[in-house]
């Protein structure tokens, strides 16, 4: 019996957590490497050489970035993203994620770290 409930609620804090992600994000900056700690970034806005952009994930397991679109699986911490275009799935590590901040990472080869903030809707 704790057995199941214990299965239930991981199940409970996984479907959750997965929800988190669904939403418009807003590019701030893109980092070298890792990023430590959060709270040194909450205040920041875009002004990236980078420019601006929005990155969308959708509950049909769609996605939006500028003007491109894709499908992600996401699991765990991981995102795995491929876009409509390309031949190859990029997988980002969501580094930190809450109701206004994500970071992701690239899952191999450099490791830098894109931060974004969450778009509230407009009611």
């Amino acid at each position: 019996m704790q057995r199941l409930f214990f299965v239930v609620i991981l199940l409970c804090i996984s479907s959750c957590s997965s929800h988190k992600i669904i939403g418009s994000w807003e590019f701030i900056e893109v980092y070298e490497g890792t990023v430590p700690n959060i709270d040194t970034l909450k205040n920041k806005q875009n002004h990236s050489r980078y420019g601006n952009g929005v990155l969308s994930f959708h509950k049909n397991n769609s996605f939006t970035s500028k003007e491109l679109t894709g499908n992600y699986v996401h699991q765990n911490n991981l995102v795995k993203m491929k876009y409509s275009d390309g031949k190859d799935t990029l997988q980002m590590k969501i580094s930190y994620i809450d109701k206004d901040y994500l970071l992701l990472s690239l899952g191999s080869g450099k490791p830098d770290t894109w931060f974004y903030k969450r778009i509230k809707d407009k009611k």
